[in-house]
């Protein structure tokens, strides 16, 4: 120990040194938790199993066993593996989160973090010296969509209460994705309407979806990108939910013209989004988003109001979803 604090102490810097040290077993361990979640190592761990278990289970290769006892030692190292007798276990509370109830959001939001935001750090300085943004949403759409459910509960409660508050249960929702928020908005009974969304893949997950939430028979799906799609209106309620950030700020007020005239005459947009703000986490969303393409940096409330006041909504209020942080919804009328 005496030799360690030396090593340290004698640095240019002991405080600095130490706190990077510390930092890298944090990436280590995300790293570690991308990677067993990728490989399928954690479900494979439902129930205890040896080395030679899990490599049958998991399809490694017989030249590769070296590398992957490794791969659990270092499970251990970092806490979220335990063995005993030769035999592993889940032991950490991430990697047990990671397969709970809720676990595959938690899973997106480790590898948006580990490979996506990971890729646009990495590739920074090119991007900065006139390199071309990263082309990372064919990659990671799927991921980034279902991380965004980390905060579905809060979400879905403001749209179930503005849906129950509009003149009627007309609801477009735009860039529907999984469908959830169409879930939310059949709080209001009798509610009906239709998720419209550019993915062919997210069309046909919420579809099923629907389905199985019996809910078919009230919302539909459709293919399209809202720019160059017949709304088919007048909607009692437009949702346009983490998702502002794909369209570029000229054309927002169009965009907001556009869902404007399909809405009837006393209908909501319900718009929601993490803004541009001081926090960490909203900053460092804010400039991978920036480097992304197709992508554009985070706006704020104060930019959006005088658009959607030239678009034709009278009156736009504000709401704070989430105490400290910037996940705020406007809804304008």
């Amino acid at each position: 120990m005496s030799r360690t604090v030396r090593a340290v102490l004698g640095q240019p810097d002991p405080t600095g040194h130490a706190l990077l040290l510390r930092d890298s077993q944090q990436f280590t361990r995300m790293h570690f938790l991308s990677a067993a979640v990728r490989l399928g190592l954690l479900d494979a761990l439902a129930s205890p199993a040896s080395p030679a278990e899990l490599e049958e289970r998991l399809g490694v290769d017989a030249t590769r066993t070296t590398q992957f006892r490794l791969f659990l030692e270092l499970g251990c190292s970092v806490g979220e593996l335990g063995s005993q007798g030769g035999v592993y276990r889940l032991k950490g509370r991430r990697a047990r989160a990671l397969v709970g109830q809720g676990g595959s959001v938690l899973r997106a939001l480790v590898e948006e973090q580990a490979g996506y935001h990971s890729t646009a750090y990495r590739e920074l300085p090119e991007t900065l010296r006139g390199g071309a943004l990263g082309d990372h949403l064919p990659r990671y759409a799927g991921v980034i969509a279902e991380s965004s459910r980390i905060a579905e509960g809060v979400i879905a409660d403001y749209v179930t209460e503005a849906v129950r508050e509009a003149p009627g249960g007309r609801v477009l929702d735009v860039g529907c994705g999984s469908g959830v928020y169409l879930r939310a908005a059949a709080g209001r009974p009798g509610s009906t309407g239709t998720g419209l969304d550019v993915q062919p893949a997210s069309v046909e997950l919420a579809e099923a979806n629907l389905r199985d939430w019996s809910l078919a028979d009230r919302f539909t799906v459709r293919q399209g990108d809202v720019r160059e799609t017949d709304l088919d209106g007048p909607y009692d309620v437009i949702l346009l939910l983490n998702n502002i950030y794909y369209f570029a700020p000229k054309e927002r007020t169009e965009l907001f013209r556009t869902l404007r005239g399909a809405l009837s005459e006393n209908g909501t947009l319900v718009l929601v989004s993490i803004f541009h703000d001081s926090n960490p986490t909203s900053l460092g969303l804010d400039l991978v988003l920036a480097c992304t393409e197709g992508c554009y940096a985070l706006t704020t409330p104060q930019e959006l109001v005088p658009e959607l006041r030239d678009a034709g909504f009278r009156r736009v209020r504000t709401d704070q979803l989430v105490v400290g942080q910037s996940l705020c919804a406007l809804r304008a009328d």
